[in-house]
Parts: C-alpha cells; structure tokens; sequence
C-alpha cells in the first residue's frame, strides 16, 4: 500500500516547492518515513543552493524501500508532464547516512536540464555527476580535499572506461547500456562541464555552470524540446546565449566525436574548489 505525503521545501518562497512524496510498498515506520522527509528537504535545498531554484512547482519522488545493506543503492528520474525522481532506499540508522550518499544530488540534478537523444547522455549525465560532486563540496557534505580526490578517481575511471569502450562518444552513449559503458560516458560527460567552467573563467565571464543553469530554469526551462535529437544543442546554445560567450557549443561538437578522454589536469580541479565555495549547510 502507497503513502502519499506532501512536504513544503524550505520557508523562504524563492525555494517553495511542493514535493510528493510516495512511500510505495513495504511501507516504513513514521519516524523512518519522518527521517526521509528530512533527507529529501535538506537534499532539494543543497542542490538549489547551488543551482538555484528548480523551474517546477512540485517534484514528484517515489520511495521504496528494500532490504539492501547500503542506504540509497539506486535512483532514477522519470520524465512526464512532471518530471519526478524514484528512489530505494536500504537500510539505514541515522539521517547523516542519507545525507551522506551521493544519488539524491545526481537524480535531483538532471531535473535543471531537458531530456536529452540517447546520443547525447554523456552530456546529461556528465552534468548530473559533475554537480552532485559539487553540491556536496559546496554543501560541505565533502571537504576540499575528498571532493578533489573523488574527482580525480572519477576521471581516472573513465579515461579507463575509454580503452575498454573505444569509438565516438555519441556511439558509446547511445549503447551505454549494452555495452555497460557507464564509466566512460558519465565522466567523459563531467569532464565537459570542468572545461566549460574553465573555459567561462578564463573568458572573464561574470558566470561559472551552476549560475547560468540558475537562470536557465528561469528564461528557458519549461520551454525546451525534450528528447529530440537537437534538444542537446539546443540546450548548450542557450548556455552560451545566458554567457554571452562562444563556449558551449564548440565543446559539445568536440566532445561528442571524441574517441579520447580529455585530459583534466589539477589545476583544473583546484580551480572550482574557488569557483564553487563551500556555502552553506552540513551535515550537522
């Protein structure tokens, strides 16, 4: 049996968003269930503290539980009218578990950007990898130097991933899940959004990524095509339109046809770390 609760996400009106929440199957006691609400209000408020608002007025997000040892084994978003998340959650004793674990962040993130072809998920799925790292790095959920060292494993992943799973980006993409490629695309996807916030500072521009997806949600969000074979470019040409920089869109047609993986070096990585202050909320 299905519990459906609706919690209101933070008191300030910039951040109100109605989330529904359904506890489906194998229903929790009413103090786990308080214990994810908390989970679920603190994760929405980390991630606008970074993006911004989201551009929808509620967030569906479905609850099961399973009996897997780990807090959160898996999570995906479900696109529709309203685009929502599904979360399962495992066993878990303490509210800093949840809050602890990455994969709240990630599915909450891809709700900033439309749907994209399936060509084209290394770059949906290179933003939601790049900022649940740097929602947790700006949420203080990561110290300094556990953010850059989970970045660089990353990429080490998938420049690893990439002698396994040779070809164009776009190819591996689009058979990603045949092929089991999920190293190479994701992180090849995250080294995307270093270069473009590397690239935005070293144009001089007034706006790192997570500002100009803010403002995104505002002008552009509710408006864009999704899941069209164009939908990705159409996004990253917006991206450059907010900057007012001819960045985006030259790095998206570089990296789609890459076979490589690009190469991130550390000052890369030392770079967001002040691009991206920490600001605000612990786990504490």
């Amino acid at each position: 049996m299905a519990v459906l609760v609706c919690i209101l996400i933070s008191p300030l009106s910039v951040f109100s968003r109605e989330v529904i929440v359904d506890f489906d199957s194998q229903p929790l006691s009413s103090k786990q269930q308080a214990v994810v609400s908390q989970w679920l209000n603190y994760g929405l408020h980390a991630v606008a503290n970074t993006l911004g608002p989201i551009s929808q007025k509620s967030v569906p997000i479905k609850i099961t539980a399973t009996s897997a040892s780990e807090p959160v084994p898996w999570g995906q978003v479900v696109r529709g009218k309203i685009d929502g998340i599904e979360m399962r959650i495992g066993q878990f004793n303490h509210l800093e578990e949840l809050k602890s674990d990455w994969t709240l962040y990630h599915e909450l993130s891809h709700l900033y950007h439309p749907l994209f072809a399936y060509r084209d998920f290394w770059l949906a799925e290179g933003l939601a990898t790049y900022f649940q790292n740097i929602v947790m790095l700006q949420n203080a959920i990561y110290s300094q130097e556990e953010f850059v060292a989970r970045m660089r494993a990353g990429l080490e992943r998938g420049k690893a991933a990439t002698r396994t799973h040779i070809g164009r980006l776009d190819k591996v993409s689009l058979n990603m899940w045949r092929l089991r490629a999920y190293q190479r695309v994701y992180w090849t996807g995250a080294a995307f959004f270093i270069e473009a916030d590397a690239l935005l500072k070293k144009s001089g521009s007034r706006y790192n990524v997570a500002q100009l997806l803010a403002q995104y949600q505002t002008c552009c969000r509710a408006k864009e095509s999704e899941g069209a074979s164009y939908s990705a470019r159409e996004f990253v040409t917006r991206l450059d339109s907010l900057s007012g920089k001819k960045i985006f869109l030259p790095l998206y047609e570089r990296y789609r046809t890459t076979k490589h993986f690009p190469e991130i070096d550390d000052e890369q990585l030392a770079l967001l770390i002040n691009v991206y202050p920490q600001i605000g909320q612990s786990l504490q």
